[in-house]
């Protein structure tokens, strides 16, 4: 069951293309490939779809703006995920905006729903955040508290959480994601989990670590890289194996090295593309990826 789980949650992990859209009448507003060289048309990621089915969608403004989004919820069937967003005039610059909410509500009645509360930094970073995880009870749910370390180039180096898990009122676990980076590309993400000490510090001896790589990156662009960075950490923040839709280009490997008893996962990705160099397809896990122009 446990390898059955991952092996779906990798699926995700097969990335960009072309998007099929589920209506057999095409948008108008659905991105083709250009006939020519002309001038690229301005687009935004749609619709991600598996085979025939719907994997992920992102709804957004026609100005670029994301509001919505859906994904699968792996814990049910035939069950998906709405992500709604919440934004904040940038202080800095009129022109932009900042996600300061973001949260996940799955029908699913095994399913945790999850809001997030977003403090914005400055060059679009993020400055903190917490989370309050609902389930079913309260020995299910949990409350969060990040802390974000970004270096002197403002690539994000590690986030660090730590949780009131259980009903407990008083930090009890923590969770660590520390990350390396070939160029601008995420190449790997590492997690810890385990128990905070009795001054409330992360107990690394007796942690589990769980290994994210995602490697050999191509030169082209990411379709994820259409859509809002901050986004994508939050949506990791669920699931680890999304850490890689914060890189500009697109993994054609992956190497997932869980911790015992749980086997260990590698896959290859193989992308074709469109005229602007944005995935269409990827062909292994039988991806296909939709824009929409702007």
């Amino acid at each position: 069951m446990v390898k059955n789980y991952f092996l779906k949650m990798f699926a995700g992990i097969a990335l960009f293309g072309l998007l099929a859209s589920c209506n057999t009448t095409q948008d108008p507003t659905e991105s083709i490939p250009n006939p020519d060289d002309g001038p690229a048309v301005p687009k935004i990621l749609a619709k991600v779809m598996m085979d025939t089915s719907l994997y992920e969608e992102y709804v957004s403004t026609s100005k670029g703006v994301l509001e919505q989004t859906l994904f699968k919820d792996e814990k049910a069937s035939n069950t998906y995920y709405t992500g709604t967003l919440t934004y904040t005039d940038d202080p800095g610059d009129n022109t932009k905006k900042n996600i300061t909410k973001v949260k996940f509500v799955s029908p699913a009645t095994a399913s945790l729903s999850y809001s997030f509360d977003i403090v914005p930094g400055e060059k679009g970073k993020i400055s903190s955040a917490s989370c309050t995880a609902t389930g079913a009870t309260p020995a299910l749910s949990h409350l969060s508290d990040y802390a974000f370390t970004y270096d002197a180039t403002d690539k994000l180096t590690k986030i660090l959480e730590k949780r009131k898990e259980g009903g407990i009122s008083a930090y009890n676990k923590f969770i660590e994601y520390t990350f390396v980076y070939s160029g601008d590309n995420i190449s790997q993400a590492v997690c810890k989990k385990g128990i905070l000490d009795i001054n409330g510090a992360p107990e690394m001896t007796t942690a589990v670590k769980t290994t994210y790589s995602f490697q050999n990156y191509d030169s082209k662009k990411s379709a994820f890289s259409l859509l809002p960075k901050n986004y994508f950490i939050v949506r990791s923040l669920m699931d680890p194996t999304n850490f890689y839709k914060m890189s500009p280009n697109n993994p054609t490997s992956m190497y997932f090295d869980m911790p015992p008893p749980t086997p260990s996962v590698n896959t290859g990705q193989s992308y074709s593309y469109d005229n602007q160099g944005y995935p269409m397809a990827e062909k292994n896990q039988k991806f296909t990826f939709t824009y929409k122009n702007l």
